[in-house]
C-alpha cells in the first residue's frame, strides 16, 4: 500500500480542548485543537530502518499527546521537532504535526513560533479546519485580532468539529479590540452551540458582569 493511502486509512479523529485564563477570561482565553495523529505499522515504511521507524512513531505519539493534554515541556516540543526532522512524513502528516507543535507553542506564550508553524500547516493542508482554529488562537496571543477572526471563520467554513470554539475565539478577538456588542453576540453563539460546556456557558454572564462593574 502506498504511504499516502496508508496514512489516510489510519487517521484518528481530531482531538479538541481549550483553556481559559484570567479572572474575567479576556485576552488569556484561547481555543486549541490538537491535530490528528496517524497510526503507523511496519509495512507502511518499506525499507525504512526499524529503529528509525520506531523512533518516528514514538515522536509522533508523544507530540500529539502533549498537544492534547496541555504538556508544554521542552520534552514535548522536542518530540515534535524530532518528528518534523524526518524525511518520511507526507505533507498531510507534516501539517498535523505542525498544528500539534503550534498548539503547544501557543500555550507556552510563544506566539511567533506558533504562527510560523500554523501558517505553514494551513499552506500544506488548507482544508484542515483544526489548523485554522488553532491559528486563530495564536493570532489572539499576538494581538492580531482581525486575523484571528478571519482564521476562526475559515475554521467554521471548513466545518471544524467544535464550532463553539471558533465562535469563542471570535468573541475574544472582538472583546480585545473593543467591539463589545459583537463580542457578546459571539459569546452567546458559542454558549448556545455547546450548552453542556460550563466554561462557554458562563461567558455571556461573565461578560455582562464585567461590563457592569
Amino acid at each position: 500500500m502506498e504511504r499516502q493511502e496508508f496514512e489516510k486509512d489510519h487517521q484518528n479523529k481530531a482531538l479538541n480542548g481549550f483553556m481559559v485564563g484570567g479572572a474575567c477570561g479576556l485576552g488569556a482565553a484561547l481555543a486549541f485543537s490538537a491535530a490528528v495523529i496517524l497510526a503507523f505499522t511496519g509495512g507502511a515504511w518499506g525499507q525504512v530502518d526499524r529503529d528509525a521507524r520506531d523512533m518516528l512513531t514514538a515522536s509522533l505519539a508523544e507530540c500529539e499527546a502533549a498537544a492534547f493534554t496541555g504538556d508544554t515541556s521542552g520534552r514535548a516540543i522536542g518530540a515534535c521537532d524530532s518528528a518534523l526532522r524526518s524525511s518520511d512524513l507526507s505533507a498531510s502528516t507534516r501539517a498535523r504535526v505542525l498544528v500539534n507543535r503550534g498548539a503547544i507553542a501557543v500555550r507556552r506564550g510563544e506566539a511567533g513560533p506558533a504562527m510560523g508553524d500554523l501558517e505553514e500547516a494551513v499552506n500544506l493542508e488548507p482544508e484542515l479546519a483544526e489548523a485554522w482554529l488553532t491559528l486563530s488562537g495564536a493570532y489572539i496571543g499576538a494581538g492580531r485580532y482581525a486575523a484571528a477572526i478571519d482564521a476562526a471563520r475559515t475554521a467554521l467554513a471548513q466545518e471544524v468539529s467544535r464550532p463553539a470554539l471558533a465562535h469563542f475565539n471570535i468573541a475574544i478577538a472582538h472583546e480585545s479590540a473593543g467591539r463589545l456588542g459583537l463580542a457578546y453576540d459571539a459569546y452567546v453563539t458559542a454558549a448556545e452551540l455547546d450548552p453542556d460546556d460550563a466554561t462557554l456557558a458562563a461567558q455571556p454572564r461573565r461578560f455582562l458582569q464585567h461590563r457592569a462593574g
